[in-house]
């Protein structure tokens, strides 16, 4: 293609932390979200594709990233690991379903 800007490796992707900033999604984010976010990504810095010196670093980041989030029991660890949990309703510290007395009596 010519006049085609070769795409970079976007920076600090290889600095990047944790697999949530590699894909650039939250932690809420759904296993549909972190599909299409790969995806997208993975057009771009896979090394057959990328003229970039940088992209098959990148790839391999955030492959990685994407077998971490993907897998639902290493998402958890990985979530533990960070030691801060998702609060959901109904839910306590730690994943512990909160009881009310008035509601979980059966009459």
């Amino acid at each position: 293609m010519a006049g085609a800007v070769p795409l970079a490796a976007p920076p600090a992707l290889a600095a990047a932390g944790s697999p949530y900033e590699a894909l650039r999604v939250g932690r809420a984010a759904t296993l549909v979200e972190i599909k299409a976010a790969y995806r997208a990504m993975a057009k771009r810095l896979h090394p057959d594709a990328a003229c970039a010196s940088g992209a098959a670093a990148a790839f391999l980041e955030i492959r990685r990233a994407y077998e971490t989030l993907s897998d639902p029991d290493a998402r958890a660890r990985y979530d533990r690991s960070l030691g801060t949990t998702d609060h959901r309703p109904g839910q306590g510290v730690g994943g512990v379903r909160v009881r009310r007395w008035e509601t979980d009596q059966c009459w």
